[in-house]
């Protein structure tokens, strides 16, 4: 259809240079990259871009917005975008497009005796696009009776694919759940007094940034007892859903673009639920629109070693942490992803040396806290405990207050000037003295105790940088930024250098937060639980128009700590993502060694205490690295195996194609010419054939000239026009698009010894591979003794440490 309605612009171009953006700001300059994710968006019925936080997706869809307007494709766009962002996205369209009319709803139009007039005016008015808070588009419902065509269609498919459900109970509790969500949004619906529907508002492309924030859609499936699946879900995302196939419905299949730095955050279900946002008909196509059928298809249970919670004792864990048939999977996803890797020097990111890493001795008080706190860890394992009053989530999160600081759970306990608040005070003092007269800034990122009455580390950690020296007006939490505006002149203080240290946490200070102009530092006081949280809180600094040529990046690591356990999650997590996002999927398996994953490890053996267990984490990492070059290995010699038997039928066609052009040759040395009235004929008819052939599906005989039977192949474009030519055997023939085109055939025929030089240099060459081929085919080289004395070294470790199998495990 895009071909059709638009001629010369192709559907199979994503390269963006026929792009010219006629309407945007002539002062600004998109990147190649940009365009091509532009291009993309324009030409593929649902898109994700997955582009670096910090890339400017922004400006990608906003363009691809105007773009899909321009050209008719998209008359009414909506873009959805964080609250605390609404007033960036509207700065930026009027950046890239000054004349821009623009409807924005933010929650303050959103009151109840408001939002049926924002929701009329979405709907009637001519806006060149609608910007909309999450939270007011997250209360917009559908109609009763699409919900309950919805609900139809998703019971009816869960019927069908019952054969693919694990577990012995079946289908039935899918269903169940499914109705109840359904139930639930139907009964809201009718009590919060919408006059008008999402599905009557007549959007024709939804603009979804920061999609991330809508992965907890309920899955339905049966597997059970493996960590790292979300079946509850939220009614937000599951609304979310639900509106995004309603804009695929009223579309023709197309109309839902999403954006996010972090498209996968921290477990296998937001692969699958990315593209079952974006990829249901293709996933149904496939078989692969259930869960289970999914999982069977592209996923493995595996059992690893991981450290407890309680850090003092060792586990092993099942999850989904193996994957195959990624080349598959990759070629899915690739259909609507955009993805791209931020080029630091192409892309106008500072220049950033690696993580300077601050690792706290644990004090004799703090070792105390860590076995009572595994006492308590035993005592909820054996029951002696009522589950209210203890449990495994309060020791996580009392363990993890601990490793921040011991004052967050002990009353008793004193300032110390080994700890980590301060520590990383003194380093952002000195900071801010070296760099007073550039009036830099800094960003200390901390997910626990945050403000309150009391104690907290963010009063603490103001506390130490006045005594340090730092004005406590260049002093400033994001927290207390509580409202829109606030937040706007907050951020504005700290790119202007009023504001020198600004205090938050991932979600109010790490997501969509552009203060980058003179960020020459961030420090990570504690340690998230998703890589996606780290991801979001280093593309505060690592990012376009940050001015500092250099830029820091400090991590704080309490030693024998629960910093261990959360690296430990940051690292099983973080192994798939990368692989998947890097572009390297021409492994069949995910390999479990990356820049990425290494860095983490390393971090956690500085965490961890005990020296068995450091130095269990550094021969893991040994083993794994030994077997992702061993399957690596296995794999090439079996694509040489492959390419060895290819190779022999292919030395059979050459030895024929050699014969063919020797009695060719012998023909065209007799002396065959064409008159001029042949070459003026041959002249007019191809010039109207090319013009007529031009990406027809099959090859059109033109004549015979020379003693050359000549054919237009299939699929031929004008501006580069080839012909076959065949007579013994068949040749190809470019001919140009500057025309003279009788005068290569002539040359062709006339130089023939060329084509049969050309196909024995071939034949040459085809030979010389497989003697490389055959050599490295007859090495007797591997892996295999690395990998066993590692695995030999971890069975010992492992038995030291008195980590056993699972019952379960060893009857398997």
């Amino acid at each position: 259809i895009y071909e059709a309605k638009y001629g010369s612009i192709r559907k199979r171009h994503f390269d963006g240079s026929f792009l010219t953006l006629p309407e945007i700001n002539r002062s600004i300059t998109l990147y190649p990259y940009q365009k091509n994710a532009i291009a993309r968006i324009l030409f593929t019925p649902n898109a994700l871009l997955a582009h670096d936080v910090g890339s400017g997706k922004t400006f990608v869809m906003i363009a691809a917005g105007m773009e899909l307007k321009r050209m008719g494709i998209s008359e009414k766009n909506l873009y959805v975008v964080p609250n605390n962002l609404v007033g960036q996205w509207q700065a930026a369209f009027h950046t890239l497009y000054p004349c821009a009319k623009l409807l924005v709803i933010e929650p303050k139009h959103f009151t109840p005796d408001k939002r049926n007039g924002a929701l009329y005016a979405l709907k009637n008015g001519d806006y060149d696009a609608a910007l909309m808070a999450c939270s007011c588009f997250d209360a917009i419902p559908l109609s009763a009776s699409y919900y309950e065509e919805l609900e139809s269609e998703t019971v009816r498919s869960l019927r069908r694919a019952e054969s693919v459900f694990a577990s012995s109970a079946g289908v039935e509790p899918a269903i169940k759940s499914a109705e109840k969500t359904y139930e639930k949004l139907k009964k809201w619906q009718a009590e919060e007094g919408f006059t008008l529907a999402f599905d009557e508002l007549g959007i024709g492309t939804l603009f979804v940034d920061e999609a991330h924030n809508y992965k907890n859609v309920p899955i339905y499936t049966g597997i059970s007892h493996i960590n790292g699946i979300s079946r509850g879900g939220s009614l937000k995302c599951r609304g979310m859903m639900d509106k995004c196939v309603c804009v695929q419905k009223q579309n023709g299949g197309r109309g839902v673009v999403m954006a996010t730095g972090t498209p996968i955050t921290n477990s296998i279900t937001d692969i699958f639920v990315m593209q079952k946002y974006l990829q249901g008909g293709e996933l149904a196509l496939l078989g692969l629109h259930m869960f289970d059928s999914w999982v069977g298809m592209f996923a493995e249970k595996a059992t690893e070693f991981e450290i407890g919670v309680d850090t003092a004792s060792y586990r092993l864990v099942t999850r989904f942490s193996r994957f195959h048939n990624l080349p598959e999977l990759t070629a899915i996803l690739s259909s609507v992803a955009d993805f791209h890797k931020v080029d630091r020097e192409q892309d106008g990111i500072p220049d950033f040396l690696g993580y300077t890493d601050t690792v706290i001795k644990p004090s004799t008080e703090f070792v105390s806290y860590l076995k009572s706190i595994s006492a308590r860890a035993d005592d909820v394992k054996h029951r002696r405990v009522r589950r209210r009053d203890d449990n495994m989530l309060k020791i996580t999160t009392d363990g993890r207050k601990a490793a921040l600081d011991l004052r967050l759970v002990k009353d008793t306990a004193m300032f110390s000037y080994e700890s980590k608040v301060a520590r990383c005070a003194e380093n952002v003092c000195e900071i801010y003295r070296q760099t007073s007269l550039d009036k830099s800034a800094q960003l200390v990122f901390c997910d626990s105790s945050t403000p309150k009455a009391g104690f907290n580390m963010y009063d603490e950690m103001s506390r130490l940088l006045i005594l340090g020296g730092i004005p406590a007006e260049a002093i400033a939490h994001v927290h207390d930024a509580t409202t829109e505006r606030k937040r706007d002149d907050l951020f504005a203080a700290v790119r202007k250098g009023e504001i020198r240290v600004l205090i938050g946490s991932s979600f109010k200070l790490g997501l969509g937060v552009n203060v980058q102009e003179r960020l020459i530092a961030i420090h990570h006081l504690d340690v998230p639980w998703r890589p996606a949280d780290m991801v979001q809180r280093e593309g505060r600094i690592l990012r376009q128009g940050n001015t500092c040529d250099r830029v820091f990046i400090y991590r704080y690591i309490t030693e024998g700590s629960f910093d261990a356990y959360s690296w430990q999650l940051l690292e099983t997590k973080q192994r798939f993502i990368t692989q998947l996002l890097s572009g390297s999927m021409s492994d069949r398996l995910s390999g479990d060694v990356d820049g990425t994953v290494l860095s983490y490890a390393e971090v956690k053996a500085l965490a961890v205490g005990n020296p068995l267990v450091k130095k269990r984490v550094e021969i893991s990492n040994e083993l794994d690295r030994f077997c992702l070059l061993q399957r690596a290995l296995a794999e090439t010699k079996e694509r040489m195996q492959r390419e060895l038997a290819e190779l022999a039928v292919h030395l059979v066609k050459q030895k024929k194609k050699i014969a063919e052009a020797e009695d060719d040759l012998a023909f065209c040395e007799e002396g065959h010419t064409a008159t001029e009235e042949e070459q003026i004929a041959l002249r007019e008819k191809l010039g109207m054939l090319f013009l007529s052939c031009t990406d027809k599906p099959v090859e059109t005989e033109v004549c015979e000239y020379r003693g050359f039977r000549l054919f237009i192949p299939p699929y031929v474009r004008s501006e580069d026009p080839s012909l076959l030519l065949r007579r013994e055997g068949e040749y190809r023939l470019s001919l140009g698009a500057e025309g003279g085109f009788i005068r290569r055939i002539d040359r062709f025929a006339d130089e023939f010894a060329d084509q049969l030089k050309s196909r024995k240099e071939a034949q040459r060459r085809l030979n010389a591979r497989k003697r490389v081929l055959m050599a490295e085919l007859a090495k007797d080289d591997g892996y295999a003794e690395e990998i066993e004395s590692c695995r030999r070294q971890i069975e010992e470790i492992d038995k030291e440490l008195g980590i056993n199998k699972p019952a379960s495990e060893e009857k398997d």
